[in-house]
């Protein structure tokens, strides 16, 4: 059977949803068609890690929108359903062997945990957090628990540390690097942040990776490279993702850790367009390709998309940002933090009472920020001179002393 649509979003993340409700704006009597490989209608991921983990909000509250509002007469939602193609002649091509002829598609797919590749990691009570069933599974699991390992130090596994804690867990966090967000973040934030954690009582074992996860004593047993043998209630894997790349693949679409875009987020293929973290994109701000798993970067290439859909012709020009909340601090991130020459602390360094602003400059140019509990004016006027590519050089010494009016470095 097949069936005709105007737009059809493939995913129904951050990206996908947010294409959804901008095409629902741009083209409201169009016929739209989302399809998703989840079993539930768009709802937002971050909180799985944090608040929802915790118990600070309830089920209902990640969702942003009620069922009735997907009842629509120009509008399909098909929960449960992959496409596995895309043909040349504009069609879609489902698992279930119906088809979905289209005038543009969008690609939202995102990505899927990364595995280890080793024993027992496929086994009870080792867990992996992506879906809102996967973090349902985790905080039954955490009921009944005491402590748990924790693999992979990146942002869903130190959030997940965070949040485990506060709800009295034991926690260890195995990371192969030789430090945490390594992928983030510099050394020096890095140790300040396992600090600030080891304060509140999570444990660390770095330069070390997982060989093999076993069951001893009805509990997991987990054993490193270098011999140590550690055991846990249970255990959560976290070492990022990997994009979602196989319809992309099926369909001759250019792959090259993810999915590539153009400035318009179009694929090589014609009519088809990419959006959230499965799409590689030409960062104008650094001038590198990258992949870029952050929501903010995923909502703004969702409508991104759309808008490029419905017939305009609108460039990719982003500074992707990132938050964080993990105990009592607020963390808040855009540009490049790890191509840099120089760095600038402004405000105050301590575990005590942490309010601070790393700057990492370039050549005099501000290349990006990493802000824990700062206010966002600040931000906001270092988010435009990185974007304005504002030379600040003549303004270091200024930016250390609080007291300095930093709207002042916007006067070029």
């Amino acid at each position: 059977m097949t069936k005709n649509t105007r737009y059809l979003i493939i995913g129904s993340g951050i990206a996908g949803y947010n294409a959804l409700k901008e095409l629902m704006n741009l083209d409201p009597k169009s016929k739209i068609t989302m399809i998703t490989s989840d079993k539930y209608y768009p709802y937002d991921r971050p909180p799985l890690s944090k608040d929802y983990l915790r118990g600070k909000i309830e089920r209902p509250a990640l969702f942003f929108e009620n069922e009735d509002f997907y009842k629509k007469d120009n509008l399909e939602i098909l929960l449960n359903t992959t496409v596995v193609k895309i043909n040349n002649d504009n069609t879609a091509e489902l698992n279930n062997k119906d088809y979905i002829a289209f005038e543009k598609a969008l690609i939202a797919t995102g990505g899927r945990p990364r595995k280890l590749g080793i024993n027992g990691e496929n086994t009870e009570k080792v867990y992996y957090l992506r879906t809102l069933d996967d973090c349902d599974k985790i905080k039954n699991e955490a009921k009944n628990s005491k402590n748990v390992i924790i693999v992979g130090g990146g942002f869903i596994g130190i959030e997940v540390a965070s949040s485990l804690t506060s709800l009295g867990i034991k926690t260890t966090v195995i990371e192969v690097m030789p430090y945490i967000w390594n992928t983030f973040v510099d050394e020096k934030i890095s140790k300040f942040i396992q600090q600030y954690f080891e304060n509140h009582g999570v444990s660390f074992i770095l330069n070390d990776g997982v060989k093999e996860i076993g069951n001893k004593n009805n509990k997991k047993e987990v054993i490193t490279n270098s011999g140590k043998k550690l055991e846990s209630d249970f255990v959560l894997i976290a070492v990022g993702i990997t994009p979602n790349v196989d319809l992309a693949q099926n369909s001759n679409i250019e792959v090259n850790n993810g999915i590539l875009a153009n400035e318009y987020l179009q694929t090589n293929k014609k009519n088809v367009f990419v959006a959230g973290d499965v799409a590689n994109i030409l960062d104008p701000i650094t001038g590198k390709r990258r992949r870029i798993e952050h929501w903010n970067n995923a909502e703004y290439t969702g409508k991104l998309a759309s808008r490029n859909m419905t017939g305009k012709n609108d460039k990719y020009n982003f500074l992707s940002s990132v938050w964080s909340d993990i105990f009592d601090l607020h963390i808040e991130s855009a540009g490049d933090t790890r191509d840099y020459d120089e760095y600038i602390i402004r405000g105050k360094y301590d575990l005590d009472n942490p309010s601070f602003n790393v700057i990492y400059l370039k050549g005099g140019l501000v290349r990006g920020y990493l802000a824990i509990n700062r206010d966002f004016s600040e931000l906001s006027i270092l988010n435009t001179i990185i974007s304005e590519k504002i030379d600040i050089s003549n303004k270091k010494q200024e930016l250390l002393d609080e007291t300095f009016d930093i709207n002042k470095l916007l006067n070029k």
